[in-house]
């Protein structure tokens, strides 16, 4: 590691020495008239600065590093162009042609290891950027995503929802946030995303194994939350966003700033505070306890200079969640409107320290980057001053990789990453469901990557050593009575997980219409300390948990296979997938009792997942006011060893929407009307011991334009969702097996006021 740090500051010093002042620039028209377009976003993702084009439709970027860059530039209602740029002294001002079409379907992602089109990537990327998220909002984050194909959620109540991707969820799915890995006891069935929309600019989702970059836990994908995009230099922008919601009564309020100075000192700061009440099914019951509180704050300063950048971030994040017990439902219902938080919740802080910096050495690259990570997760039940489960983590991650361009084709990316996790349980709480433990991740992993012309092709290898450490001797375990299994005479238990990764994939663009791609993908996921050595009541869920100690790693192979077809005006795509789990981990009921709790066990079988994605955009350029785009997304998973069905497997799903953009209308700028149909049929594909679900239909609507008030331009968004008001139950919902309706019609009303 010294020898690593010691290389990056000759790196550092050699390149500011070497650096010369190379400015990107040039000017955006329109392919048909050639007349300059303003406002047009030059963003380059791999250093996150840009410029907007003035009346004139010229830009300038300074302070760039001598290499090749990649290029996005995008305005509504033009096609977006993604253009590799060779950065050079005395560089000729570039004339950049965008042409109209409403369809954007390629755009850069970074979340694959290396800054390229979506379109070109082997590796299965959907992205959600900022304004799709503003016309379109849910209480969480993660609902917010799930009108993606092939991502859905698993929730309790609209405060609590963790990913599910192609039928993969809990610890398989990896969240990673500034650039690492973010932790927070996701591997409970009561335990969130953790983590809001709060200063995100947008979400990149990877559908598949995503190992080889990101390790362990990402044997689903990634949910990758990607920051907001630095202020232009010599700029300071910021922005007010207004939320309300008016099934939850919900209210929120997001206020951010930002600056960069003309010498490349870029800083910003952004607070949001939420609160919702409880809310209401589509008979207008309330469903008692399910409100729920945050606030997020935010700050960062760093430096874009000729020699890369670096950033230093600090993110805090206070949920508090109610827990709605089936119970005592009716006697958690108070007045309506009410929204403070009443026994029991979920009391959950969240400290995030993060750097990354990049050097660029000529065509080549070092990142690095370096987490700390603080997470207190609070389960009151028995009274607001006592803890029933608290749990603390401190994670120290790491993530260090260089980029070697080998020519003008071929990169190649070696790295190491692994992080250091403590959790600790709280001596005063009233009961324990996992022991203290320490989890010591170490990795070394190696990529390759070629592009040329007509072809991308990818491939790597990975290597991961784990060791877990558990530990239940302090006093308060051995008044409580737990007990580790095999009952160990020192209370201590260790176990260690390695293997190899590898996978490969290939996109193929013969021409402007079709792009094939395929890829083959190993990935692998060490059981969590819940798996493994729960043996508790967990408050959250209101039942008794067992793991087992001698389970083994998940390790998982997915072939994927995707096609499209983009012609004037539309597009039609279609993915497979095949995923092939050994040792499959996952939590079923006993029909045992454990006082008046029911008993659940982790059990292992190895297992198999198998679905496929539709999707077909149509943007008639003879009507360039209408689009209309659907899909078709579905997944069945089921055990090797018998052929019954796996649990919470998402039902196959049609997702419409109808699009409208109007005319302007005096003061209201690019106004639009989305119609929006979510079509959910029935899981009657039902784990033993689980019931089947049925299927229902969710109308939504969204409203929204660009409002003219003097010199500033206010951005409105009105949504619905549920607008029939249908009463329904999901079948990913926790609150299913109690009968628990989801929530009745729902309108939001969103406004940012830019300054």
């Amino acid at each position: 590691m010294r020898i690593i740090l010691a290389l990056a500051m000759v790196f550092i010093t050699l390149s500011a020495l070497a650096a010369q002042d190379l400015k990107l620039s040039g000017r955006v028209v329109d392919k048909t008239s050639n007349s300059p377009i303003p406002g047009v976003t030059v963003f380059i993702p791999e250093l996150n600065r840009g410029a907007v084009t003035d009346l004139d439709g010229t830009f300038t970027i300074t302070s760039l590093p001598q290499k090749n860059l990649t290029v996005q530039v995008s305005f509504v209602g033009y096609g977006t162009i993604v253009k590799r740029i060779e950065a050079k002294a005395n560089m000729d001002e570039i004339v950049i042609q965008l042409e109209e079409d409403i369809a954007n379907m390629d755009e850069v992602v970074i979340s694959g290891a290396y800054v390229m089109s979506k379109e070109s990537s082997p590796i299965s990327i959907e992205k959600v950027g900022r304004a799709d998220i503003l016309k379109a909002p849910a209480p969480s984050l993660m609902t917010a995503l799930t009108r993606t194909p092939g991502v859905s959620e698993i929730s309790l109540g609209p405060g609590i929802s963790k990913p599910v991707i192609r039928g993969l969820s809990f610890s398989r799915v990896l969240s990673v946030y500034q650039g690492g890995r973010f932790e927070n006891q996701q591997w409970g069935a009561d335990h969130g995303l953790g983590l809001s929309e709060t200063g995100i600019g947008n979400v990149e989702m990877i559908k598949g194994p995503a190992s080889l970059i990101y390790g362990s836990g990402a044997m689903a994908g990634v949910v990758n939350l990607i920051e907001e995009k630095d202020a232009a230099l010599g700029d300071v922008e910021g922005d007010v966003n207004l939320r309300a919601y008016s099934n939850s009564l919900g209210l929120r309020s997001d206020l951010g700033v930002k600056g960069a100075t003309t010498n490349g000192f870029v800083w910003s700061a952004r607070g949001a505070v939420e609160s919702h009440a409880d809310y209401l099914d589509g008979d207008g019951r309330a469903i008692g306890n399910t409100r729920f509180n945050t606030q997020n704050f935010k700050t960062g300063v760093g430096l874009q200079k000729k020699w890369g950048d670096t950033r230093l971030r600090y993110t805090y994040l206070k949920q508090k969640l109610g827990i709605m017990e089936p119970d005592i439902l009716d006697e958690l219902v108070t007045t309506r409107g009410d929204r403070k938080s009443q026994v029991p919740y979920q009391d959950v802080t969240d400290h995030f320290f993060n750097s990354e910096t990049n050097v660029f050495l000529g065509e080549d690259k070092l990142k690095a980057t370096f987490g700390y990570h603080m997470n207190f997760r609070e389960e009151v039940e028995s009274g607001p001053d006592v803890v029933d489960l608290g749990l603390k983590i401190n994670n120290f991650l790491y993530d260090i990789k260089y980029f070697k361009s080998i020519n003008p084709h071929l990169e190649a990316i070696v790295g190491v990453q692994g992080f250091y996790f403590k959790n600790i349980n709280y001596a005063n709480a009233q009961e324990f469901l996992i022991p203290d433990a320490t989890k010591d991740d170490r990795s070394l992993y190696g990529l390759l990557n070629y592009n040329k012309d007509k072809w991308v092709i990818q491939g790597g290898l990975r290597y991961d050593y784990r060791k877990v450490v558990a530990d239940a001797s302090a006093q308060h375990f051995i008044d409580f009575g737990f007990i580790l299994p095999g009952e160990p005479e020192d209370r201590r238990l260790t176990r260690e997980f390695d293997g190899f990764t590898a996978s490969g994939g290939a996109t193929f663009r013969p021409n402007n219409h079709w792009r094939f791609r395929a890829n083959v993908a190993q990935g692998f996921r060490a059981p969590d300390l819940a798996e493994l050595f729960s043996n508790g009541v967990h408050p959250g869920t209101s039942r008794f948990e067992r793991g087992n100690a001698s389970f083994q790693r998940e390790q998982n192979i997915q072939t994927d296979f995707g096609i499209r077809y983009a012609g004037k005006g539309f597009a039609l795509s279609g993915e497979v997938f095949y995923n092939f789990i050994d040792n499959y981990i996952f939590f079923a009921p006993t029909g045992e009792m454990e006082g008046n709790l029911d008993i659940w066990e982790f059990e292992q079988a190895d297992a198999r997942l198998y679905g496929s994605e539709l999707e077909f955009e149509l943007n008639p350029t003879q009507a360039k006011w209408f689009g209309f785009t659907t899909s078709y997304s579905m997944v069945i998973g089921q055990r090797r060893d018998d052929w019954s069905y796996l649990p919470y497997i998402p039902a196959f799903r049609w997702i419409q929407s109808v699009d409208f953009r109007l005319q302007d209308m005096g003061a209201i700028k690019r106004p639009y009307i989305s119609v929006l149909g979510s079509w959910i049929f029935d899981q009657n594909r039902a784990a033993p011991l689980e019931e089947a679900t049925p299927g229902y239909y969710l109308l939504g609507m969204n409203v929204g334009g660009n409002i003219e008030i003097g010199k500033n331009t206010l951005d409105v968004y009105l949504s619905g969702t549920n607008l029939l008001n249908k009463t329904y139950l999901d079948h990913m919902s926790l609150f299913r097996p109690f009968g628990i309706n989801q929530m009745g019609r729902n309108i939001a009303l969103n406004v940012r006021i830019p300054f």
